[in-house]
């Protein structure tokens, strides 16, 4: 995976590369966490066939507990910790060169994945819904027009979408 510089925004015509990529990294992941990892998810636009993306790759994994292997595990696999971003939302990164963002690792708790599960009903709601996939894809081109140069915002400026998917999902 090409891997996007940090604070920057690059999007990419989708590529079926990005789910073996996905593959190989849950391999990777189920054999640093063994059973602890409960649900291991391919999640973000990577992982919806025919809209444009950011080159890294999102998983989503669900832990019976996070405790200290976890962050010890990641971090002898060069992932960074960059906190709980949310509440139960334990975000990790590994970057490459010159501070290319390669994976967002997102790591839940079994005893609170409500924020772990929206992900997945959101992926798989677009999945389900092309003509949302390309909505979404057309608002992710207009932020980058705006925001090459700044994720926070870029990010920030997709929240109402998120909102208005989560919402149909529960009605779908």
């Amino acid at each position: 995976m090409q891997g996007v510089p940090r604070q920057k925004v690059v999007l990419e015509t989708h590529r079926a590369e990005w789910a073996e990529e996905f593959d190989r990294v849950k391999r990777q992941l189920q054999s640093m966490h063994g059973e602890n990892a409960v649900n291991i998810q391919h999640v973000g636009s990577t992982a919806i066939d025919g809209i444009m993306a950011k080159p890294m790759l999102d998983v989503a994994v669900l832990f019976r507990r996070i405790d200290d292997s976890v962050f010890s595990g990641m971090a002898e696999n060069g992932y960074v910790y960059y906190g709980e971003v949310a509440s139960g939302k334990h975000l990790f990164i590994l970057r490459g060169q010159n501070e290319v963002s390669l994976q967002h690792v997102h790591c839940y708790e079994v005893s609170n994945s409500g924020l772990f599960y929206e992900q997945l009903r959101f992926r798989d709601f677009l999945r389900s819904h092309p003509a949302y996939a390309r909505e979404y894809e057309a608002l992710k081109i207009k932020l980058l027009e705006l925001y090459a140069d700044d994720r926070k915002k870029y990010t920030a400026g997709k929240q109402a979408f998120f909102d208005k998917i989560k919402l149909l999902a529960t009605q779908d």
